[in-house]
């Protein structure tokens, strides 16, 4: 598993079996062997994460399209593209992830492949049901970590919530829409006599919200925050809620959002920093695509597929932890992925000169040239 990690951070070119093979020892067929093979990569990310982060985290999940083609592809079909705006035929991976609120970087825990739509309909399933079921199955291990799971607007379903704030310790963090149907929670002196006691104050209007029942918590020159227990019609649960005023510079902008918490004892600009901070795993993503080949699997087997794209994600976390949370514990430390990559390539390189030229790079006029070696063509940062 080094090996593999270590080798997906210097693959240049396309990361297939046969591309492993051009830069290892090993053949082919042992990498088509062993992404055969089952690793607890869940466990393992987790176990990593406690070890070497800070204390402040959130778990973060969200799904990503793959592009992937062929008939006898598992699971493939129409999956909804962020980049493209619309349903696209391929394959997608739910990405659970942690963030470090105290670095602001996202790490993986583990991908799980959504069954195809063709599938869920035999299983009379929903995708919802399939988001919720994999974060009820990975509850407790999850909880180690932390008990915030934020998640984008699209879970803000009661489909979603219910499940996971019944079965489980975990508090949900999303957004709502601007529409949503809220009303202030009656906090006055109930009527006398007969009839059930007064439980809502009326609707919030969110274009000019009630602030003798919002209490302003936060203000610099992006944002000011609010804060208030409402009530969620459709959802049917009490949330604390953080409305958020978008500025200009400090001047007005007639922008707002609609943050929520399941716990209400969490404050709302804890809730808003975040949510904010749920967008790291959307880098993690967008690394793994463009440095360690996510979209490059060429497997057609479920197993081999769910290897490929957890090493994927994972050889950036790893690089993330050895090369930037480690060393900004001691020194101050810019994180380039590409750097990272070109490290471990002229790396690979210069292994290849040593054995071959009978070269002995413990000898002190050879550790400057050596430095240099491994430092050619990084980008300045």
């Amino acid at each position: 598993m080094l090996s593999i990690f270590s080798l997906f951070l210097s693959l240049r070119g396309r990361y297939t079996f046969k591309g492993l093979e051009r830069y290892s020892s090993r053949s082919e067929k042992s990498y088509r062997l062993h992404f055969e093979e089952e690793f607890d990569f869940l466990e393992f990310n987790a176990t990593l994460c406690q070890s070497e982060l800070s204390e402040e985290l959130i778990i973060a999940f969200d799904p990503c399209y793959l592009p992937k083609s062929g008939k006898h592809t598992p699971h493939i079909g129409k999956y909804w593209s962020g980049c493209l705006g619309q349903a696209v035929k391929g394959i997608e991976i739910g990405g659970l992830g942690v963030v470090d609120i105290k670095y602001n970087t996202a790490f993986n825990l583990e991908s799980v492949q959504t069954p195809s739509p063709k599938m869920l309909s035999t299983q009379e399933k929903t995708l919802v049901d399939h988001y919720a079921q994999v974060i009820l199955h990975r509850a407790e291990t999850l909880c180690k970590l932390s008990n915030y799971l934020v998640v984008d607007g699209y879970f803000a379903k009661k489909a979603f919530i219910d499940p996971i704030r019944k079965q489980t310790e975990i508090h949900l963090i999303s957004k709502l829409r601007k529409d949503a149907n809220l009303k202030y929670l009656f906090t006055g002196v109930q009527n006398a006599g007969r009839g059930r006691p007064k439980q809502y104050d009326g609707k919030v209007n969110w274009n000019q919200i009630n602030k003798n029942k919002f209490q302003q918590v936060h203000q610099d020159n992006q944002v000011i925050i609010y804060e208030a227990t409402l009530w969620a019609v459709g959802l049917k649960h009490k949330f604390k809620v953080a409305y958020v005023e978008f500025l200009d510079k400090g001047k007005p902008t007639n922008r707002y959002a609609i943050y929520f918490s399941t716990d209400l004892n969490l404050d709302a600009f804890t809730i808003y920093k975040y949510y904010k901070a749920r967008f790291q795993i959307e880098f993690l993503f967008r690394d793994a695509k463009q440095f360690t080949g996510l979209t490059h699997c060429q497997a057609r087997s479920e197993n081999k597929i769910h290897f490929h794209t957890n090493v994927s994600l994972t050889a950036v976390g790893i690089a993330k932890i050895v090369h930037y949370i480690q060393k900004s514990k001691t020194d101050k430390n810019t994180f380039s992925i590409a750097n990272i990559k070109t490290s471990y390539f002229n790396e690979i390189m210069f292994n290849l000169f040593l054995d071959n030229f009978q070269i002995d790079p413990h000898l002190i006029k050879n550790k400057l040239a050596i430095e240099q070696f491994i430092n050619f063509g990084k980008i300045a940062s």
